[in-house]
C-alpha cells in the first residue's frame, strides 16, 4: 500500500527528485549527472510543494507543484503566451510537474493519489487553475480522470531532449460538482497542517534560471553547498 505525504525536509525533497532523475534517465529524457537528481530551477522555491508516495519506507513515486509568481513557471519557456492569456483573465496558476514512478509510467492509481494531494495544495494556497505539460498520448487520461483540457499546441520539450508536450489546464473550482476522481474529497480536506510544515527553500539561496544552463548537477551543487540551506 502506498502512503502519500508532503516532503518536510531537504532530504525528502532530494529523495523525491532522485526518483524523477532515475525515471527520466531510464526514459532517455535527460543526461546523467553525478548527484542523481533532476528538477527545474523554478521548483527551488518557497512557492513549491513536493509530494511523495512511499512504500515500506522507500519513495516509489512523486510529483511537485509550484505556484505562479514574478519568477513565472517552467512551462512559460514553451507556453508563455498561453499562460499570460490565463493570467490576464485573473487566473491564479499552479504548475504540476516532476511526476515520476519508480515502477514505470503506467501506474495510474499512483498518479491519482499524487494528484489528489497536489490539488489540495492548490486549495490551501488559493490557486485553483492547474496547468501541466504531458505527452500527447496521455492527454485523454488526464481529461477523463482529472478534467484537464488542452490549452496549447503540441510542442517539443527541449529541456527533456525534445520530448513532445501538450499544455493542459483545469480549474478546480469549476470541477467541484463533477464526478472526477480528483475532486471527491479535496474541498473538504485540504491537509493544511501538512502544507504549512512543507520544506521551504531559503529565498536567499535561489539561483536564477539563467544560471541553470544544461547541467542540473552544477545547479544543485551550488545550492547544496550554500550555507544556510534550511527551511525558511
Amino acid at each position: 500500500m502506498i502512503t502519500y505525504k508532503v516532503a518536510k525536509t531537504f532530504e525528502e525533497v532530494t529523495d523525491a527528485w532522485c526518483v524523477v532523475y532515475k525515471q527520466y534517465l531510464a526514459s532517455s529524457l535527460i543526461l546523467p549527472n553525478e548527484l542523481s537528481i533532476f528538477t527545474f530551477p523554478e521548483y527551488i522555491s518557497n512557492n513549491s510543494a513536493v509530494i511523495m508516495g512511499t512504500k515500506m519506507g522507500h519513495t516509489v513515486c512523486t510529483v511537485s507543484a509550484v505556484l505562479d509568481s514574478e519568477r513565472k513557471l517552467p512551462l512559460d519557456h514553451y507556453y508563455g503566451e498561453d499562460l499570460n492569456r490565463m493570467r490576464s483573465e485573473g487566473r491564479k496558476l499552479v504548475e504540476i510537474g516532476l511526476l515520476a514512478d519508480s515502477r514505470g509510467a503506467g501506474n495510474f492509481s499512483n498518479i491519482t493519489g499524487l494528484m489528489s494531494v497536489i490539488a489540495r495544495f492548490g486549495v490551501f494556497s488559493d490557486h485553483h487553475d492547474f496547468v501541466i505539460g504531458v505527452h500527447p498520448r496521455r492527454m485523454q487520461f488526464f481529461n477523463q480522470v482529472f478534467g484537464f483540457t488542452q490549452a496549447g499546441e503540441i510542442r517539443d520539450y527541449g529541456k527533456l531532449k525534445t520530448a513532445p508536450v501538450v499544455l493542459l489546464h483545469a480549474n478546480g473550482l469549476a470541477l467541484q460538482d463533477e464526478t472526477f476522481q480528483l475532486n471527491k474529497t479535496i474541498y473538504s480536506d485540504t491537509l493544511a497542517e501538512e502544507f504549512e510544515q512543507r520544506f521551504q527553500f531559503n529565498p536567499g539561496n535561489y539561483i536564477d534560471a539563467s544560471e541553470f544552463s544544461d547541467s542540473v548537477a552544477s545547479f544543485i551543487q551550488k545550492i547544496w553547498g550554500a550555507k544556510g540551506l534550511q527551511a525558511a
